[in-house]
């Protein structure tokens, strides 16, 4: 009898299914660092930014790490999930600051119609 698996199975952007049932609809943190990381992915969705939270694989000759990404338009950060809370509450609240002094700057910064009306 022959098996067939898929490995990789191309799907819509969103959070990981495991993550999902484990998180929930935002249930009850069991501690002050879980709500905060909550809050901090509440906070990113607003920024129109998913997060999904991956055991990163590790192999000889690399070690993968958290980052922010664009994927098939839509911004994304990747949290290692074996990674410790507060580790993972860093990452993702320097993350964010970086993304709004993105907008900010962006802002700030005149376009040529503006200029030139000056």
């Amino acid at each position: 009898m022959e098996f067939t698996r898929t490995v990789y199975k191309s799907a819509a952007l969103g959070d990981t299914p495991a993550y999902s049932r484990k998180v929930g609809s935002m249930q009850r943190p069991k501690n002050r660092q879980e709500a905060r990381l909550q809050d901090l992915i509440v906070s990113a969705k607003q920024l129109n930014i998913h997060v999904r939270m991956e055991k990163l694989l590790r192999e000889a000759g690399y070690r993968a790490h958290s980052g922010r990404c664009r994927f098939k338009g839509q911004e994304l950060i990747v949290i290692d999930r074996d990674l410790p809370l507060g580790d993972q509450i860093e990452f993702l609240t320097s993350e964010l600051a970086g993304r709004r002094a993105e907008a900010n700057s962006d802002s700030a910064v005149p376009t040529a119609e503006q200029a030139s009306s000056n």
